[in-house]
């Protein structure tokens, strides 16, 4: 059995309430949950039938409105998915040397197990110069 992946345009409900949440809303007071409910729905049915590792979506930015901090972008549930929140915006920058960077999110899995996560910013000719780890798990080493 090939590993599912979901990829969405929003995350899911469910995945907290404030606005520092993956799908919290942040633009407009009180924060609350702004999760896609449909998506919330077939995640459960799909998880009730086979394993789901992952569910990568985007829309909500990283950075919060008003310069209130960042947006948790990864988080895992009770039943070992992982969502991960792309939406890193602008994708494209400069870093403190002015070199330009590509923003990229990266996930590695081993069968139905992710193993790695993070945030990658690129240049524009393909070099990793900046990573950000969000989960590393060691991988089982066979005897």
């Amino acid at each position: 059995l090939m590993p599912l992946v979901l990829l969405a345009h929003s995350g899911p409900s469910g995945l907290g309430s404030e606005a520092h949440d993956p799908c919290g809303r942040d633009w407009k007071s009180p924060a609350r949950d702004w999760g896609d409910m449909d998506l919330a729905l077939a995640i459960d049915r799909i998880q009730r039938q086979r394993p789901l590792p992952l569910v990568a979506f985007g829309h909500m930015h990283h950075q919060l409105r008003r310069g209130r901090g960042e947006r948790r972008s990864f988080v895992v549930d009770r039943r070992g998915t992982a969502y991960l929140n792309a939406a890193c915006v602008p994708r494209h920058g400069m870093d403190a040397q002015g070199r330009q960077l590509r923003h990229f999110s990266w996930v590695e899995l081993d069968g139905h197990r992710l193993v790695h996560a993070s945030h990658r910013w690129y240049s524009p000719q393909g070099r990793l110069l900046y990573e950000q780890t969000l989960v590393e798990q060691a991988q089982a080493v066979p005897c």
